[in-house]
């Protein structure tokens, strides 16, 4: 039987998208009749270019996606070609729903698990312990001052004057309840600054007068013992800044970080810090108040507790460690949600930490509406240190203004009925995330005794000094008398961990990038029928398409300019061509007689 005329089209399989140079071949005459149908692509079909719409049937109907074929497959009523065009379209809908939800999910990259349930307690860094007397201001330190004021005064006023004026140095320091008279407090400062102002100075320091009148620390301390042994109170405690101004801190530098012997886990309350602390209540000028808190312990990772006289503090800390994996490094932090230590070089030396990044966002918004910096305020916290001014009587009516707002921190803005006004009053910092590795202290437990009658304190006071057991009370309370006419009144804090393990947490990345590849692919595989192959052609076509339009039209715009070009050539032969006929016919004029 003879093959009968057919229609030439692509063979099945090797369609001209994927095959640049289809080859030309003839079928043998022994085909059977099964393989009539299918002709072999001659010569002049090769050189014949597809539509694109040619082009798109034959790459639906050789997809390796499935049943993409059944929307151009021959013999197809137009119903199923409607229905399989509903159900892709449906297919694609429900796949994109899946990606976005898996987006969404993926975006929590980090998951925190149990790293280890029984971490032991002398592997973990002692927290830094930083003790301020209630007693902000000294009496002695302020009748000094209030007799240098009395000889720089030009008016000759007394020393009780100025006495009194100073108690508006209360004011410094935070005090919600207490009202203030600006008027007074403004005419004070206008003096201060006029005379109490160094040469070098050109504002009032507020931190180097403070710093004059807070008591220092060789005035707080009886003895201090780590571990069972004493040490010397001022070679290990340091004078910082702190939201109450300047007090006395233990281990600022991190000396007690490194991992210790099993003896020194500063487990219980006899291997842990103790101190044993003295005031002398004749010297009280302003005492700090239990809601005086401006501002650090409301910055997060900060707790303080108060040691009342005549009793023993005991403060259990417990500590929980949370540590990122290196490898979220390479996340941005607003996907990680956290920040590393040495991420903000130039602001927190290298330590960052949330309660530090909201106190320089305060510091930013003091400086900001009032045009002045807390004398409290480290000066790393903020830029150009040097020309700031501090904060002084003059500028309370300014901070009063804005309290509520730097007592209140938000670091992301959410819509909540009923607390618009709250949230657009806070104090907005977005740059400050929690810190990625950090350890996390806690003062759970905590409780007093009263301290028994010179047994303790005078225990530690004699081993502290080195006196011998047979004078102990006399030595300590010889003491007590050769420092000052006044009485003192004792206390003991005894800081150490509650506990001899804890808990190690550790952040993860969720899904690693094999993981998340895997989780998209099955989803397409699943809902599509999508295959990484068939993404290969479908791109391939795109590309083979966008490749054939730009080079059609960068064939036709040549041969706009060749036709351009031959065009003006032949315009110019003419005109050359009309010339010289021209000229020819003047020259035949010029020669008759």
């Amino acid at each position: 039987m003879e093959a009968t005329e057919k229609p030439h089209h692509l063979i099945v399989g090797q369609a001209a998208w994927w095959i640049p140079v289809p080859a030309a071949a003839a079928a043998p005459p022994s085909q059977t009749s099964i393989m009539d149908t299918v002709m072999v692509a001659t010569p002049t079909e090769d050189t014949q270019k597809l539509s694109f719409a040619a082009a798109l049937k034959d790459f639906l109907e050789n997809l390796s996606f499935h049943c993409y074929g059944k929307l151009v497959e021959h013999a197809r009523c137009i119903q199923e070609r409607f229905f399989w065009l509903i159900f892709h379209t449906s297919a694609l809908s429900v796949l994109i729903a899946f990606l976005w939800g898996t987006y969404k999910c993926e975006t929590e990259t980090l998951v925190t698990t149990m790293y280890d349930p029984l971490y032991p307690i002398w592997k973990v860094e002692f927290p830094a312990v930083s003790i301020c007397s209630f007693n902000r201001i000294s009496k002695r330190a302020i009748l000094r001052y209030a007799e240098e004021l009395s000889i720089k005064d030009p008016k000759h006023r007394n020393v009780s004057y100025f006495y009194d004026e100073l108690q508006a140095f209360g004011y410094l320091y935070y005090t919600p309840d207490s009202s203030i008279d600006y008027y007074r407090a403004f005419r004070f400062q206008v003096f201060l600054n006029n005379y109490d102002t160094e040469p070098h100075e050109m504002f009032y320091n507020t931190r180097r007068r403070m710093n004059t009148l807070t008591p220092n620390c060789s005035e707080l301390f009886v003895s201090c013992r780590m571990a069972g042994r004493h040490f010397d109170c001022l070679e290990q405690f340091e004078e910082t800044l702190t939201s109450h101004g300047f007090c006395c801190t233990f281990n600022y530098d991190g000396r007690y970080v490194n991992e210790r012997s099993y003896r020194q886990r500063y487990f219980g309350a006899e291997m842990g810090l103790v101190v044993t602390l003295k005031t002398t209540p004749s010297d009280n000028f302003y005492k700090l108040h239990r809601s005086n808190s401006f501002p650090d312990p409301y910055s997060g990772g900060v707790a303080e507790r108060f040691a009342q006289t005549g009793l023993n503090t005991l403060l259990p800390v417990r500590a929980k460690i949370f540590e990122t994996v290196p490898e979220a490094r390479s996340m941005s932090p607003t996907v990680r949600k956290c920040l590393f230590e040495n991420e903000m070089p130039l602001v927190f030396a290298r330590h960052y930490s949330f309660s530090k990044c909201i106190s320089a966002c305060r510091a930013r918004s003091i400086i900001g509406l009032c045009e002045c910096v807390p004398f409290s305020v480290p000066h790393r916290y903020y830029s150009g240190s040097e020309g700031r001014v501090y904060c002084t009587l003059e500028h309370m009516e300014c901070l009063r203004r804005y309290e509520f707002k730097w007592l209140n921190v938000i670091t992301s803005r959410a819509n909540v009925t009923g607390l618009e006004h709250e949230m657009e009053d806070s104090l907005y910092c977005p740059d400050c995330l929690a810190s990625c590795t950090e350890t996390r202290y806690s003062v759970r437990g905590a409780m007093t005794l009263s301290l028994p009658a010179f047994y303790l304190d005078l225990a530690d006071w004699n081993t502290n000094v080195g006196y011998k057991n047979t004078n102990k009370r006399r030595n300590f309370s010889s003491h007590l008398q050769s420092s000052s006419t006044s009485s003192y009144e004792l206390a003991v804090v005894r800081i150490y961990f509650a506990e001899t393990h804890i808990q190690y947490f550790r952040q993860i990345i969720k899904n690693a990038w094999y993981e998340t590849f895997s989780t998209i692919g099955n989803i397409c595989g699943i809902i599509a029928g999508f295959s990484l192959i068939g993404i290969c052609e479908l791109l391939f076509f795109l590309a083979k398409q966008l490749w054939l339009a730009c080079k059609a039209e960068l064939k036709a715009e040549l041969r706009h300019v060749h036709n351009r070009a031959n065009g003006r050539a032949k315009a110019n032969h003419q005109q050359g061509a009309d010339q010289v006929q021209d000229s020819s016919k003047s020259m035949e004029l010029l020669i008759l007689p």
